[in-house]
């Protein structure tokens, strides 16, 4: 392996830690912020609760959601794909193996 292989291998595998290592909690922060409207202060600056969102913040929000569900259930069932294919036959991954 040369220097230019382990350099790539090393970005390669930077990247996919930074896209889901921060990004799945970046989509979910954003998430819960599209859910919730502007702060509210009471006379001494003190946060005592938050507005309504909008329905189309709130439909923003539901959107992220269900795109990190997409996300969570996929990756399980990525990492399940051996077991489900040798006990109910289910390849859902055609093309990739665990098989090294």
């Amino acid at each position: 392996m040369t220097a230019a292989e382990i350099i790539t291998s090393l970005f390669r595998v930077s990247a996919f830690a930074l896209t889901f290592g921060a990004g799945i909690p970046l989509l979910f922060a954003l998430g819960m912020r599209a859910m919730t409207g502007d702060p509210i202060h009471d006379e001494n600056g003190v946060l005592v609760g938050d507005t309504e969102a909008s329905p189309q913040m709130k439909l923003l929000g539901w959107i992220v959601y269900g795109f990190l569900a997409l996300i969570i259930v996929t990756a399980i069932v990525f990492i399940a794909k051996d077991s489900l294919n040798h006990y109910f036959g289910w390849n859902l991954f055609p093309g990739i193996s665990g098989k090294h």
